[in-house]
C-alpha cells in the first residue's frame, strides 16, 4: 500500500494544515515506519498522535470524499464470497454490495489505487471504493465473514497439529461410537476444536468450558481447580465449534434446546483420554462443558493419593475388613472419586465380585463390573443397589448416598457381609455420622454398619521451579498459630511464578484427609445420636487429625502455602472446633485491664491464641464495673491506671462478696519489693513483672486458677 499525494495535497500535508499532528510526531512515525510497509497514518494512530476520527475528516476534507457510517449501509451477505475473509482482512477492506456489475467497498484509504486493481483483480468485478474507519471495516469483517476463514485466521498462527496428535479411537463408550464419519478431518472447525484439546492435554487442564456470551464465544479451562479465561472468538464461531463437539459425542446436532449428555474417547501424545461431554441451552445460545478423563487417574494406587504413613495404615486396615462401609466426604471436585477407584485398584487384585454404580461411571476399570445410574431406565442408586445385591458381590461402590432408602441399603448390605464404598456432601468427617441421622437412617444402623470415614480437599502444590521463602499475612499466621506452634514451622514457601507453571506459582495438586475411625467407644456415642463436637472428642484420643492439621504438615514440607490451605473450604470451621476442645483456656474468661493500648493489645492476643476468651478494661472503675458485670474466671490487671490504680481496685473486689472468690493476677512494670508486696497485701493472688513471657503469663494462670479449683 502507497501514501502518494493525492488531488495535489498528500494526507500528511492535510494533517499538519489541520493541525491534527506537529512535524516532530510525524518525524517519530517516519522513523518507526522504517522497514515496515504501512501507511503513515496507521504508525500515527499507532503511536496514538492521532485519532482515527481525525484522519477521516483530514482525508475526507483534503480528497473531496466523504466519510461513511457502515452501521448504516445497505450490506449483502452474497457479495462476501467474491473476497475471501482472508484478503479482507489483508487489504483491510469489507464489500457491501453490488450495484448493477460495480462493488461497492469499504477502505480505509479510497484512492490506494494499487491495492483497488488488486481486489478488482481477485473479486473480477470493477470496484467503487468508500471511505470507512479501519475499526468499522475490521468490526463488519469480524462480524459477517463465514466462521471457517476466521477459524483459518486463528490457526495461521498456530503451529501446525502433527498428524495423529488429536485422533479418535474407535470402540464402544457408553453405548457412544466414537466415529468422525460425519466430520471432514481437514475442516477448520475440527482443527480447532483439536486444538483446543491438545492444547488442554499439554496444560494439565481438567474441565474444558465453551461458552455463548452476549459479546463472543468464550473458553475457559480449569487448572488445579481454579478456572482461567483462555481465548475469547466471534460469536459466529460458536455453532460449528458446538457441532463438532456433539459430532465427536454422538449427539443429536439439531437438538438446540435441550440439555444432552455424551462421551467421547481422543489418543493424544500415546495416552487414551475420555472425554465425558455436558451440553446445555443459555440464553446466548448453548453451552459445552468437556471433563477430560485422564487414564492414568483410573489406575492410581492408595500409596499414590496423599495419605501419611499413619493415615494409609489406618486406611489400608479398613479395607482388610470383611464387611462394613466406608464413606468418603467432601465437596465437588475434592479427588472423592481418585480415593474410591484407589481403594478398588487394591482390592481387585483378590478374588472379589466387585460392582460399582455410579452417576456417571467417569473411569472404566477393568475387573469391575460398573453401571451407570440412568432414571429414564429406572436404574436409581437405589433400584440399582437392590439389583446389585442380587448379583452375589462382595464390594459394592455407590457413587452417593442421597436418600434414606439406599442409606438403609448400604447398611444392610454392610451387615450382612459386603463391604460398601459410598460418598457424601459434608463438611467434615464427623457431620457424616450426623448427615446420615438426617437422612434418616437409624442410629444403631449408623453405630454398626460405618467403619471409616475419610474426608478430603485439595490443595495446589507449590511449582518446585519457582518455590520461594515468603512471610505469610500475619492473620493468617495467629490463626494458625497453635498448629504452627505445634509443628514448629519457622519457614513458609510459595511460588513466584514461572512458565512451567504459567506464573500461578503452583504445579499439580495433593489431598489432605481427616480419618475418623468408628471404634467401641464411638458406636456407643453414635447409637445415643451424639453431637459432631463430642464424636471429635472422642476421635482425639485415638489420635484424630483434622484436615487443617493435615494441611499444616503440608505446610511444614513446602508442600504447600498457608495461603492455599486457608482457601480450602471449611478450614476454619473444623479448625476452631478443634481448637476449643483442646486448648487449655476453652470457655474460660479473663478481665484484662491496662491502660497502654499497645500492651493491652498484644496481651489480649495472646490470651485468645491459648483459647481465652477475654473482657477488656483501660481503668480502674471499668476494671471493677465488668468485673461486677460479667464475673470473670480470672482478672489480670495493671497498677498504674487512670481514675483507680490496680491495688486499689483489688481492694475493692476482694472486699466485695459478689467478687472476692475471682483470682486476680497483677501484671506491672513495678519491679521493687515494696510494690509486690503491696499488691499480694491487697488480696492479688500472684504478681507478674513485665515484659512478660507468654508461656510464663499461661502457666501462671493456670497454677492460679488450679488453685481455685477452676
Amino acid at each position: 500500500m502507497v501514501d502518494p499525494a493525492r488531488s495535489g495535497v498528500s494526507i500528511t500535508e492535510a494533517l499538519l494544515k489541520d493541525k491534527r499532528i506537529t512535524r516532530e510526531q510525524l518525524r517519530d512515525a517516519e522513523d518507526k515506519r522504517l522497514g515496515a510497509r504501512r501507511p503513515i497514518h496507521e504508525v500515527l494512530i499507532d503511536m496514538g498522535f492521532l485519532s482515527e476520527e481525525d484522519y477521516l475528516k483530514s482525508y475526507s476534507t483534503a480528497c473531496s470524499i466523504s466519510a461513511y457510517n457502515l452501521d448504516k449501509e445497505k450490506k449483502d451477505p452474497a457479495v462476501l464470497k467474491l473476497l475471501s475473509y482472508k484478503t479482507a482482512k489483508m487489504y483491510g477492506a469489507f464489500p457491501l454490495r453490488l450495484e448493477g456489475r460495480v462493488l461497492v467497498v469499504a477502505m480505509g484509504d479510497p484512492l490506494d489505487l494499487n491495492s483497488k486493481e488488486e481486489l478488482e483483480t481477485i473479486a473480477e468485478h470493477p470496484i467503487q471504493p468508500i471511505l470507512a474507519s479501519k475499526t468499522a471495516i475490521g468490526a463488519c469483517i469480524n462480524e459477517h465473514y463465514q466462521a471457517n476463514d476466521q477459524i483459518y485466521e486463528i490457526l495461521k498462527n498456530i503451529a501446525t497439529l502433527s498428524e495423529g496428535e488429536i485422533a479418535d479411537v474407535g470402540g464402544q463408550l457408553d453405548s457412544t461410537v466414537v466415529i468422525d464419519q460425519l466430520a471432514d478431518d481437514d475442516s477448520p472447525a475440527v482443527q480447532l476444536v483439536s486444538f483446543i484439546l491438545s492444547d488442554a492435554l499439554k496444560n494439565r487442564v481438567s474441565d474444558i468450558h465453551l461458552e455463548a456470551q452476549e459479546s463472543g464465544f468464550v473458553v475457559r479451562e480449569r487448572i488445579d481447580g481454579e478456572m482461567k479465561e483462555i481465548a475469547t472468538f466471534a460469536k459466529s464461531l460458536h455453532p460449528q465449534i458446538i457441532s463438532r463437539i456433539k459430532i465427536m459425542s454422538n449427539l443429536n446436532i439439531a437438538e438446540h434446546r435441550q440439555a444432552q449428555d455424551g462421551r467421547a474417547r481422543i489418543s493424544a501424545d500415546g495416552r487414551d483420554v475420555d472425554l465425558r461431554i455436558s451440553i446445555v441451552p443459555t440464553i446466548h445460545g448453548e453451552k459445552a462443558v468437556i471433563r477430560i478423563l485422564d487414564f492414568k487417574e483410573a489406575k492410581i494406587q492408595i500409596k499414590d493419593i496423599g495419605l501419611d504413613p499413619p493415615e494409609l495404615e489406618l486406611f489400608m486396615r479398613s479395607l482388610s475388613k470383611p464387611n462394613g462401609m466406608i464413606l468418603v466426604t467432601g465437596p465437588t471436585g475434592s479427588g472423592k472419586t481418585s480415593t474410591l477407584y484407589a481403594a478398588l485398584n487394591h482390592l481387585k487384585l483378590s478374588k472379589k465380585n466387585i460392582v460399582t454404580l455410579e452417576d456417571p461411571v467417569e473411569y472404566m476399570i477393568d475387573g469391575l463390573s460398573q453401571i451407570p445410574v440412568n432414571p429414564i431406565k429406572n436404574i436409581t442408586f437405589a433400584s440399582g443397589l437392590r439389583s446389585i445385591l442380587r448379583q452375589d458381590p462382595d464390594i459394592v461402590l455407590i457413587g452417593e448416598i442421597r436418600d434414606k432408602e439406599t442409606a438403609d441399603m448400604a447398611a444392610q448390605a454392610a451387615l450382612t457381609g459386603r463391604l460398601v464404598f459410598s460418598t457424601l456432601h459434608t463438611k467434615n468427617a464427623a457431620s457424616s455420622i450426623t448427615r446420615l441421622f438426617d437422612i434418616g437412617l437409624e442410629p444403631y444402623l449408623v453405630a454398626s454398619s460405618v467403619v471409616l470415614v475419610v474426608a478430603q480437599r485439595l490443595v495446589k502444590v507449590i511449582c518446585g521451579e519457582c518455590k520461594t521463602e515468603h512471610a505469610p499475612d500475619p492473620k493468617l499466621l495467629e490463626k494458625y498459630r497453635v498448629h504452627i506452634d505445634e509443628l514448629g514451622i519457622q519457614k513458609f514457601h510459595t511460588g513466584k511464578g514461572c512458565r512451567r507453571c504459567r506464573f500461578t506459582g503452583f504445579y499439580g495438586r495433593t489431598a489432605i484427609f481427616e480419618i475418623f475411625e468408628v471404634n467401641d467407644a464411638m458406636r456407643s456415642l453414635i447409637a445415643a445420636r451424639a453431637s459432631d463436637d463430642e464424636l471429635f472428642k472422642e476421635a482425639r484420643k485415638i489420635g484424630f487429625k483434622s484436615l487443617a492439621q493435615s494441611g499444616m504438615r503440608r505446610v511444614a514440607q513446602g508442600v504447600t502455602s498457608l495461603e492455599e490451605l486457608a482457601r480450602v473450604a471449611e478450614v476454619w470451621e473444623i479448625d476452631e472446633r478443634m481448637h476449643q476442645l483442646r486448648r487449655p483456656g476453652a470457655n474460660i474468661r479473663v478481665l484484662a485491664a491496662e491502660d497502654d493500648e499497645g500492651i493491652l493489645e498484644v496481651l489480649v492476643s495472646r490470651l485468645e491464641m491459648a483459647g481465652y476468651e477475654v473482657i477488656k478494661a483501660r481503668d480502674g472503675e471499668e476494671l471493677v464495673e465488668k468485673a461486677l458485670k460479667h464475673h470473670p474466671d480470672i482478672i489480670i490487671t495493671d497498677v498504674t491506671m487512670p481514675k483507680m490504680n490496680g491495688f486499689e481496685a483489688t481492694s475493692i473486689l476482694k472486699k466485695n462478696l459478689e467478687t472476692a472468690s475471682i483470682p486476680i493476677m497483677i501484671l506491672t512494670a513495678r519491679q521493687d519489693k515494696e510494690s509486690e508486696l503491696a499488691g499480694l497485701d491487697a488480696g492479688a493472688d500472684d504478681y507478674l513483672c513485665k515484659p512478660f513471657d507468654k508461656d510464663k503469663l499461661i502457666a501462671r494462670m493456670k497454677l492460679v486458677l488450679k488453685h481455685h479449683q477452676l
